[in-house]
């Protein structure tokens, strides 16, 4: 069988599949929401972008958050349908060789019913409605998710955006979350720039709770300048079923400002997908230093994925979105 390319906008999907945080538990202190550098980080990583320290931040009122909270029924969950893939940008292409093929020892992911620091994040364009992945990550605010730009902003901003931690089966364990506001960087806004492909969205509490959703689910250090060659775990949610996936693999240096990584099965939905350090099975909880999207808005086969590395530029809108 001819392994499938990817559709829709970068792994931004719909007709629904499947989806990190350190869990402070107890007494027990907070983990330091930024994972200190790789000992051994290559030169350069932290790639110069347009105006990297420069965040655009789009409010979303409370009428719209409401509304976002009205219109994701489950049978709109469920009922979600791929958007027309926008145009890849600077470096997009068939990848560099990859439509030869996986390598050999290529690994599958497994199916499980997820981890309560990673989840589904939907949202719509126009008529169209779509979701992608996305992760809660440790921060001042204790309000952060982060995900890919490209699933929240591409000639405008997304709308009806709700984060459903550890989605599965249509079930809501930990409730909807509704987005407030959204963190991208100008040159992700201005041009697209595929090393800049990551976005922190702050959350508001669903009804019924005023708690942060970070003492509600755990979440992930975020990773920053951790080098590019690491055994990792990645979480997703694809469009071939109702939970999650997640695959134990490697990921390596492809440019000097993208990662990548090959597994099978990672398809749409799975952008915005955490690439974890040290993860924790029964917690979620480890450090993110990566999501799926950046070169071709995540990759055009299923089998090999790509991330924009995270250097200054992440740190920098972090900061600015509250972390």
């Amino acid at each position: 069988m001819r392994t499938p390319a990817r559709s829709g906008p970068g792994r931004v999907t719909a007709a629904f599949t499947l989806a990190a945080a350190v869990m402070t538990a107890g007494g027990a202190a907070a983990p330091a929401a930024i994972a200190a550098p790789a000992a051994a980080a290559a030169p350069g990583v932290t790639a110069a972008a347009p105006e990297p320290g420069a965040a655009v931040v789009h409010a979303v009122s409370p009428a719209a958050q409401a509304a976002a909270a009205r219109f994701w029924t489950p049978q709109r969950m469920a009922a979600a349908r791929p958007a027309p893939r926008p145009a890849s940008g600077p470096g997009s292409g068939t990848g560099r060789g990859a439509s030869a093929g996986p390598p050999p020892g290529t690994p599958y992911p497994t199916v499980f019913t997820g981890v309560p620091t990673v989840g589904a994040l939907f949202f719509t364009t126009g008529a169209q409605q779509h979701f992608c992945t996305a992760s809660v990550v440790h921060s001042r605010t204790q309000n952060l998710v982060l995900t890919a730009a490209h699933c929240v902003y591409g000639s405008t901003y997304a709308s009806h955006i709700e984060f459903v931690p550890r989605y599965h089966y249509g079930k809501k364990p930990y409730g909807a979350w509704p987005v407030r506001a959204i963190t991208v960087a100008i040159g992700w806004q201005r041009s697209h720039d595929q090393n800049l492909d990551f976005a922190f969205l702050a959350v508001a509490p669903p009804a019924g709770t005023r708690r942060p959703i970070q003492s509600v689910t755990g979440s992930l250090r975020l990773g920053i300048n951790q080098g590019f060659a690491h055994a990792i775990e990645v979480i997703g949610y694809n469009n071939t079923g109702n939970t999650a996936i997640k695959c134990a693999t490697h990921s390596f240096r492809f440019t000097p400002h993208q990662m990548k990584f090959f597994c099978h099965d990672y398809q749409d939905g799975t952008s915005g997908g955490p690439w974890i350090l040290g993860f924790n099975p029964a917690t979620g909880t480890g450090t993110v230093f990566g999501v799926i999207g950046g070169y071709q808005r995540g990759g055009d086969y299923d089998w090999a994925s790509y991330s924009a590395y995270f250097g200054l530029p992440a740190l920098r809108l972090f900061r600015q979105a509250g972390g």
